[in-house]
């Protein structure tokens, strides 16, 4: 726990005290797209496109994994961040959510929704590059100007990564049952 202490301070100081004036850009950048009031509209559009799309059950699986999302994440904060010093006190979530949605959000337009729009292997490189960069921006804006750990920008990386797989695999197993079941002709 002292050690992640130690990586989580300096990784504050240094990106909140020491980072180039150059790359003040990209950081704000970040910022403006690190709110929930972003993401929840974004994972909206992202929902209807699906729907529109003709991937109806993804619609509800992609809404259905965040919630699980949000309601694993409230769950593991609680566990891990629960201290009674001076009273009942809440951290700092870990992993961070709002970084956890935009992972999914980018992995689901990563591998559903630009496949289907762009053929071009050049400009899904150069997109998902985009994806990485932006996420990444995200990352350092909330560590300097929300004081988040960078132990739970690290946990949504690595529960976000697991998520996505754990529920892709899932939707795999379980799609073609629930079409059977809702009689929808839908695509998998």
């Amino acid at each position: 726990m002292l050690f992640i202490h130690v990586i989580d301070n300096g990784a504050t100081l240094i990106i909140q005290n020491l980072m180039p004036r150059h790359l003040q850009w990209w950081i704000t950048f970040g910022a403006s797209f690190a709110h929930y009031w972003i993401a929840l509209p974004i994972m909206g559009i992202l929902a209807s496109l699906l729907y529109l799309m003709n991937y109806k059950i993804a619609m509800w699986w992609l809404i259905t994994t965040q919630v699980l999302a949000m309601i694993l994440v409230s769950i593991i904060s609680f566990v891990l961040k629960i201290h009674w010093i001076d009273g009942f006190k809440l951290g700092p979530a870990i992993p961070n959510l709002l970084l956890l949605w935009w992972l999914q959000i980018f992995a689901i337009c990563e591998v559903v929704i630009v496949p289907r729009l762009i053929s071009d292997q050049r400009v899904r490189l150069f997109m998902t590059v985009c994806a990485v960069m932006l996420w990444m921006a995200m990352l350092v804006a909330c560590i300097q100007k929300y004081n988040i750990p960078l132990s739970s920008g690290l946990g949504s990386l690595f529960f976000g990564y697991f998520w996505w797989q754990f529920s892709e695999e899932q939707y795999r197993k379980r799609a073609n049952h629930w079409r059977r079941v809702l009689e929808i002709d839908t695509l998998i």
